[in-house]
């Protein structure tokens, strides 16, 4: 139990429990943290070997970012795991830091500059580098102390920084090594171009936004002069640069063109007529324009067919000279107008149409995507991902939800295509490759001799991060961090990342370590905006976790986010973080209670009755449990049945139940020591969700006991499990419940009490706890008084005599009205649920609600029937 010498709580702790009558957030969370911090539990030194110990590393949110809340959910979730394995006694490492986020911190950088009347080429490559490092000082630290907020017990001794000179010196080794082996060259091939940076930018910064554009019929004519094909296009500025026209081979109103030849109108190439698979004959007209060198998939045809590869479009945005005089130099919105233009002029559009479609921008610049062939450095995935499918197939790498999780990771390997990982960037990890006229030089480091020049550009962000779980221990150097806490345990991320991140850790990390780096893949949900949309603060749909932990407080934020993120996409609930306050304030106002009024005994089970029987048995059940669910990354399941536990079996019914014995002072020793227990086990199996609150009232336990976060985390005692006891408190429950809801029904009086007969079985223990608790009054018999009512409870009945609290004939009448609600109410949610339309477009959360409100009204109107 983590406790060393019990004792009476002092004199000085009393009274401060005693003027404390309300748990306020902000006046513990600092305190709590800092005491956390200062006892050194949050870092672990590197002994024993990782079978032992438990690591995970966290996904490194950017240097230039802020808490939002992907973060605060997912740092809730590992913090949770992480104190969960320490409290088991394991030598435990949440490894921390940030991530030097390439593109994102430049153009913060960039737009200071811009204020300031300057820009990094006035600068200089070197000079806007030291920039930076002074940007990242100043403000890199911003997110740090957001997560300390949340209460993340991260290891902050030994954060990590992806551009640390240790780190620099790991990529370096990884690139050289994966260029040695052949996998990393350099090529023309296809990117995403971001014409506002001026780089090419990962699939993660390319956001998609829906465009209303006019899809344009165009008729290229047969070379041979015998008609013309028509393809339709939403962007006529890149008809210049097409190379051939191309049907599906199964397409009847193609297939005798195979192999014939159009003439490209405005530019007079001949366009060669080719088969192939990929062309939809639905699309447009089923003839499809080829243009290699502005479409991924034209593209991907044109290296098969050995289609020429032609850019009209430029790294500027702006049409370049292989567009011909006339275009050269004009923006795109220009050129296209001028192309069309050209294009009616000589009789080639035959239609055009409305046309609604997503395209690509980027996140970054938000400009419109160019999709280019450049040269860049690309690295061979094919390779590299086999052991990483294989390890999902066979097991070892585990997803969790597996479905559909475990398909789509597999899916995406299965397909998985070269990366470019060069960035036209100054601020990141600049390549190991020098040149000197037809020479190459990679290595990690720089070559001997004059005349090298270092190639400009940087790695790809998520390059370095695919190293995290292993480089941010001290490899490639075999360090006792890395002997102790690699491979990790578990990830925990986001689906949008799975592919960018999740998939090259493992392949980077077997092909460098011959280990997976986890096994075992946690993705969590996505929290959405109330409204279903997602959280973005440029929608105006964002929620700031800082804000709500400033009026919830964070063990509420973290209770609420946890509880609420039962599926991957789920709209944000300020109801479920208020069941979070409202918990923390139920366990300090029962805590405070026992506390206060408990004997000076050390805590301890000494069942007495039935009822300390029935919690221990309870409690045993619920730490079974719970510890299930946090080890199966079901962690809403666990936050709401320790929610139902402590406010429903502990407090509402347990501690009414032993009221009576604990305020009697000259022999509550046993029930003393017993609620102690309780509240004991409670704060212990609260505390990975709720670590402020759980760890403040610990602090108020009986004895020297040091903090809660290092205390031993319970296992279940198989001894104390009574299902005799169970099954006894819960016919007494339901009984007071089946009596209360009476009295709620009959309109009786609050302080009145009912007389009445029990003629019941099984309530030899707890009679007089249905009575006190349901404010009946129990008879021997009715002599021969006719009773007013019944009321059905386990076992029997119980016969409610006249009384002047209860006006019989009002109470049937209010009986009665109750009776035609609930009527109402089941006939407007049966046919709520018997439209299909409202069952389909509904959230299934919202269609499970309505289900279980239906049942609740009709058990309601059974019961009064």
């Amino acid at each position: 139990m983590g406790v060393h010498r019990l004792a009476a709580m002092d004199a000085a702790r009393h009274e401060k429990l005693e003027q404390t009558t309300r748990y306020v957030p902000a006046d513990v969370e600092r305190r709590v943290f800092e005491a956390w911090e200062r006892s050194g539990i949050f870092h672990a030194e590197p002994e024993g070997d990782a079978e032992d110990n438990y690591s995970i590393a966290i996904p490194p949110p950017n240097v230039t970012g802020a808490l939002h809340m992907g973060h605060a959910l997912n740092g809730s979730i590992q913090d949770a795991l992480i104190r969960l394995n320490r409290m088991r006694g394991r030598r435990t490492k949440w490894i921390f830091g940030t991530d030097h986020a390439g593109i994102a911190t430049q153009v913060k950088v960039e737009q200071q500059l811009a204020a300031e009347g300057t820009s990094r080429h006035a600068l200089g490559r070197e000079e806007f580098v030291e920039r930076v490092w002074k940007w990242r000082e100043e403000y890199g630290s911003t997110i740090v102390e957001q997560f300390k907020r949340l209460g993340a017990s991260a290891d902050y001794e030994d954060e990590r920084f992806t551009m640390d000179d240790a780190y620099q010196r790991a990529v370096a080794h990884v690139f050289v090594r994966l260029y040695e082996k052949g996998l990393i060259y350099r090529d023309n091939y296809m990117v995403n171009w971001d014409p506002g940076t001026r780089s090419a930018i990962s699939d993660l910064e390319v956001e998609q936004r829906e465009m209303h554009d006019t899809l344009y019929m165009i008729d290229y004519p047969l070379e041979s002069g015998s008609g013309s094909v028509t393809g339709a296009t939403v962007r006529p500025e890149t008809i210049l640069a097409d190379t051939a026209l191309a049907g599906n081979p199964n397409d009847d109103r193609y297939t005798r063109l195979i192999g014939e030849a159009a003439i490209l109108p405005l530019v007079g190439r001949r366009l060669p007529i080719i088969a192939d698979e990929y062309v939809d004959p639905e699309f447009g007209t089923g003839a499809l324009k080829i243009t290699p060198g502005h479409d991924p998939n034209d593209f991907e045809i044109g290296r098969k067919h050995g289609l020429d590869e032609i850019s009209v479009i430029g790294e500027d945005g702006n049409m370049t000279d292989a567009a011909g005089e006339r275009y050269a130099g004009k923006g795109v919105p220009e050129a296209r107008e001028l192309v069309v233009s050209d294009l009616r002029a000589e009789g080639r559009v035959s239609g055009t149409q409305p046309y609604v479609h997503d395209v690509p921008h980027s996140q970054r610049s938000g400009m419109r995507i160019e999709p280019l062939i450049s040269l860049q450095w690309f690295c061979d995935m094919k390779g590299l991902a086999e052991p990483a499918i294989a390890a999902a197939q066979d097991g070892t790498l585990r997803f969790h939800p597996a479905k559909p999780w475990t398909g789509v990771y597999l899916d995406w390997l299965e397909k998985i295509r070269p990366w470019c990982i060069s960035r036209q960037l100054w601020w990141g990890h600049q390549l190991p490759v020098w040149y000197r006229r037809e020479e190459v030089h990679v290595g990690e480091s720089g070559p001997e001799g004059d005349g090298w020049e270092r190639d400009p550009d940087v790695l790809d962000t998520w390059f370095s991060s695919a190293l995290w779980p292993f480089a941010t221990l001290g490899w490639p150097q075999q360090t006792p961090e890395f002997g102790a806490f690699y491979p990790t345990d578990v990830d925990s991320t986001a689906r949008d990342i799975i592919f960018l991140w999740v998939a090259r850790m493992v392949m980077m990390g077997v092909e460098f370590t011959g280990e997976l780096p986890f096994r075992d893949v946690n993705i969590h949900a996505v929290i959405q905006a109330p409204d279903g949309r997602r959280m973005s603060k440029s929608l105006g749909t964002g929620i700031d976790p800082l804000d709500e932990i400033e009026k919830f407080g964070a063990d509420g934020v973290r209770f609420g986010l946890l509880a609420m993120a039962s599926s991957q996409d789920v709209r944000y609930s300020a109801e479920k973080v208020r069941q979070g306050q409202e918990l923390a304030n139920k366990l300090w106002n029962a805590s405070r209670l026992i506390l206060l009024k408990v004997a000076d005994v050390e805590a301890a089970p000494r069942p007495e009755t039935v009822e300390d029987r029935w919690i221990l048995s309870r409690l045993e059940r619920l730490t079974l449990r719970v510890t299930e669910l946090i080890d199966g990354y079901e962690f809403s399941r666990a936050a709401l049945d320790l929610y139902a536990a402590f406010w429903g079996e502990v407090c509402d019914w347990y501690l009414e139940l032993v009221k009576p014995r604990l305020y009697d002072e000259d022999s509550n020793e046993a029930v003393s020591a017993t609620l102690l227990h309780v509240l004991e086990r409670c704060l212990q199996l609260l505390h990975p969700i709720m670590p402020f609150v759980t760890e403040e009232v610990w602090a108020y336990m009986p004895g020297e006991r040091g903090l809660l976060a290092a205390s031993r985390w319970p296992e279940a005692d198989q001894a104390l499990l009574d299902p005799d006891a169970e099954a006894v408190l819960g016919r007494t429950i339901e009984a007071v419940t089946a009596l209360r809801r009476y009295r709620d029904d009959v309109g009786a009086p609050a302080g009145a009490r009912i007389p009445a007969r029990l003629a019941a079985d099984g309530y030899d223990e707890t009679a007089e706890h249905v009575a006190r608790l349901a404010r009946f009054e129990f008879e021997g018999s009715s002599n021969g008084v006719e009773p007013v009512a019944t009321v059905a409870v386990p076992g029997g009945t119980v016969h409610v005599l006249p009384t002047e609290s209860i006006d019989t004939e009002e109470a049937e009448r209010r009986r009665g009205a109750q009776r035609e609600k609930l009527k109402g109410e089941i006939r407007r949610l049966e046919g709520k649920l018997g439209n299909d339309q409202f069952v389909a477009k509904a959230p299934p959360e919202v269609v499970a609600g309505e289900r279980e409100k239906l049942e609740r009204y009709r058990r309601e109107l059974e019961d009064l029937q």
